[in-house]
């Protein structure tokens, strides 16, 4: 299974916002091109917010939420939020009013340092407000989340991630595009009987080496050419993982 992440322009609000019509028309416009593409689901990110707040704003929440209500209108996969920095009760809350299918948790459990400040764990609170909205979403959990460092191990982060509403771990690299340690990968596998999606750093070149160890894989940087999809880049990716890993009814609850 592929997930291709819709990184979003520039939110009202965020430091580099220009136009809400091109926020639109670039979603719309690459979901289409991601979807021709053949990936399995979308994954939509404020990635133009940057820096990010720990807690969005109620204009991100607002305009995340038109702008994923247009994209449904026009794709027919499935469709995840991930609010960043770590705002899993704003994905909730947008999952909730467009019919999405996941969320993307960064901080799940444990507490870690980043650079937008100290990441507090939110399992807790995503798990009763998902009851409180009568929410049905899969929850993706990052584990050792990149761009932070962590006082957890990955063996403190299994036993824990075990014992919440967890549907699936991502296992990232350190940062945005990079891949994975790949013996940390193969531990996450060895040792949870959750899925496991690689969250960072796929690419043609690597994906044999991460495929055997993973269900899944969650895919940006590498399908874009500057703000753009590349449809070919994205149909290339897709033909290598074309009839394994986690089936597409995942999605279905």
């Amino acid at each position: 299974m592929i997930i291709g992440v819709l990184h979003l322009k520039p939110l009202p609000g965020s430091p580099h916002y220009t136009s809400f019509d091109e926020v639109i028309e670039h979603a719309i416009r690459n979901a289409g091109k991601l979807e021709e593409g053949g990936v399995d689901a979308i994954l939509v990110e404020n990635y133009g917010d940057r820096p990010y707040f720990q807690r969005a704003g109620s204009e991100t929440i607002a305009c995340m939420t038109a702008v994923m209500k247009d994209i449904k209108r026009e794709i027919s996969v499935p469709l995840g939020v991930n609010v960043l920095r770590n705002d899993a009760i704003a994905a909730s809350a947008i999952a909730k009013a467009v019919g999405a299918k996941f969320i993307r948790v960064n901080q799940p459990v444990f507490p870690s340092a980043s650079p937008e400040g100290f990441l507090e764990p939110s399992s807790a609170h995503l798990a009763r407000y998902i009851r409180q909205i009568d929410l049905k979403v899969r929850i993706f959990a990052d584990i050792m989340v990149k761009h932070a460092v962590h006082f957890a191990e990955i063996d403190d982060y299994l036993d824990s991630l075990e014992r919440t509403f967890a549907d699936c771990i991502v296992v990232t690299g350190k940062a945005t595009g990079k891949p994975p340690d790949i013996e940390e990968l193969k531990k996450v596998k060895e040792k949870t009987t959750l899925p496991v999606f690689v969250g960072s750093g796929v690419n043609v070149e690597n994906i044999g080496l991460f495929r055997k160890h993973a269900d899944g894989f969650i895919v940006g940087t590498y399908f874009k050419d500057g703000e753009e999809v590349n449809v070919e880049k994205v149909k290339r990716l897709c033909s290598l993982l074309s009839e394994s890993g986690l089936d597409p009814s995942f999605f279905e609850l």
